[in-house]
């Protein structure tokens, strides 16, 4: 691995050592079946301005979890690396042969790196980057973003090991059909859909029960989404602003909480933001944005369908001194939340969205504000099946 090309970062930055010691030393899931983060942390750290003093101290407590690798039943070659998709026992095998295939292909890993993701269609690992809760899809983005081929070779893994039942779906996903809606508007719908199930509390273990009952209802949601596939940008933003509700815009009204898997619809609407103008490919861009919409859709039904209120944010006040990002940062990078990496990616992820798409009324400002006010340092987030703080969600009657 230490034939790789450096990163294309500050060469006095500590990220890429600490990304390659990480890369050398630990698995991308650990013995819970959770996915490395360390390439997130230390990138978001890094683009927001963090000094090396402070990474190296947050970077001893980023491998808490005993995440050695262990050896696979056998290794991955070109010829039977498709063969075992979505079996973690071959995580080690699998970022063995990535490395060796992305270090062969020197200054064109790139090209080799969406390979890979595109081979064998129509059914490319691409299509099921949402599985793993969409963390090989944000690994992708920060492949890209910090160009390194050490966390191209990890997305490459967690999308291998994370392959499911997802995209038995996605790999037949056509552009919608008969649209006339915002997908904000195909959210309400979803919400008021008595056909759809309603489980007895929100959680991961309604996703896959979500798939298997309610994929023909969604995708007739699905197919009434107006899109305009000659403006694909216009859809990532749009989709981008809808997981912004999802994630600041569905708690109670008295109540501020911040959904764990609703926050990764934001984040992985993130990564296709970053991912998209790499992609060249017109078809493929297409497909990802028609599978986000999809996954975007299963977990909202996972999470019991909570009440999107835009007014939540948009309502929301500011005093004087909070009305900039500088506070949002310090605030972010200066205190404990920056040990909390999907806190960071949420404000980094906020903060971008800004500089791009424009200050919307102060919609990111104002859920960036929101969350680092309001967030519960002790018990961040809510969505599993035995937290009692829930959002507006649907219940039994």
């Amino acid at each position: 691995m230490q034939k790789f090309l450096p990163l294309y970062i500050d060469r006095k930055s500590c990220t890429p050592s600490f990304l390659l010691y990480t890369h050398t030393n630990h698995h991308v899931t650990d013995h819970h079946g959770f996915h490395t983060h360390t390439a997130h942390h230390l990138g978001t750290l890094y683009f927001l301005g963090v000094s090396n003093d402070k990474i190296r101290e947050l970077y001893k407590h980023m491998h808490d979890e005993d995440n050695d690798y262990k050896p696979s039943p056998h290794e991955i070659t070109r010829s039977n690396w498709r063969q075992l998709l979505g079996d973690h026992r071959f995580c080690k095998a699998y970022q063995d042969f990535f490395d060796q295939e992305l270090m062969a292909s020197g200054n064109d890993w790139q090209k080799k790196f969406l390979e890979f993701l595109l081979d064998n269609q129509p059914q490319p690992i691409i299509n099921s980057v949402v599985s793993g809760l969409g963390h090989p899809l944000i690994h992708i983005g920060y492949a890209f973003e910090l160009n390194s081929p050490i966390v191209a070779s990890e997305a490459l893994t967690l999308s291998a090991v994370s392959y499911n039942f997802f995209h038995k779906v996605v790999d037949n996903l056509k552009p919608p059909k008969f649209g006339s809606k915002s997908a904000l508007l195909i959210m309400q719908d979803l919400r008021s859909d008595d056909r759809l199930p309603l489980f007895d509390a929100p959680g991961l273990g309604n996703l896959e029960p979500s798939v298997k009952m309610s994929t023909d209802i969604v995708l007739s949601h699905y197919n009434e989404w107006l899109v305009n596939v000659n403006n694909l940008d216009g859809i990532i933003e749009e989709l981008f602003d809808l997981t912004v509700y999802l994630y600041g815009a569905t708690h109670k009204l008295d109540q501020i909480e911040f959904d764990f898997f609703l926050l990764h619809l934001f984040t992985s609407m993130n990564a296709i933001r970053v991912i998209h103008p790499y992609l060249h490919n017109q078809q493929v861009s297409e497909h990802l944005l028609w599978q986000i919409f999809y996954f975007i859709s299963v977990i909202y039904i996972a999470q019991l369908r909570p009440e999107i209120n835009t007014t939540l944010i948009h309502d929301y006040k500011l005093d004087d001194s909070k009305q900039n990002w500088d506070y949002v940062i310090d605030r972010t990078v200066n205190t404990n939340l920056v040990e909390h990496v999907h806190l960071v990616k949420v404000v980094r992820a906020l903060r971008d969205a800004e500089a791009i798409y424009g200050s919307k009324d102060g919609l990111y400002l104002k859920t960036a504000v929101k969350t680092i006010d309001n967030i519960n340092i002790d018990n961040m987030w809510i969505g599993g099946p035995t937290n009692p703080r829930q959002l507006n969600i649907l219940k039994h009657t």
